[in-house]
């Protein structure tokens, strides 16, 4: 079994991948355009946009998190 450390390492080297950073550029614009509030014309849109936020917020941060997870396992070692 992966211990955490090992998952985060893993999750920052595919972080460092030009594929990754790719993706993260796409989503990054996906992101913007779902914060256009002038595209919601009703409710079910408001809910789409909510649910679409939150996985690009989850996805965009993956990067960050690791980082910090890391950090914060090293400094309590």
């Amino acid at each position: 079994m992966k211990t955490d450390e090992q998952f985060f390492k893993d999750r920052l080297d595919m972080c460092e991948s030009d594929g990754w950073k790719d993706l993260m550029e796409e989503l990054q614009d996906v992101y913007e355009e779902a914060l256009d509030v002038d595209r919601i014309q009703n409710i079910e849109n408001l809910w789409f946009a909510k649910g679409q936020l939150a996985a690009l917020r989850m996805v965009l941060t993956t990067e960050d998190v690791a980082k910090f997870t890391m950090e914060q396992s090293s400094s309590h070692h």
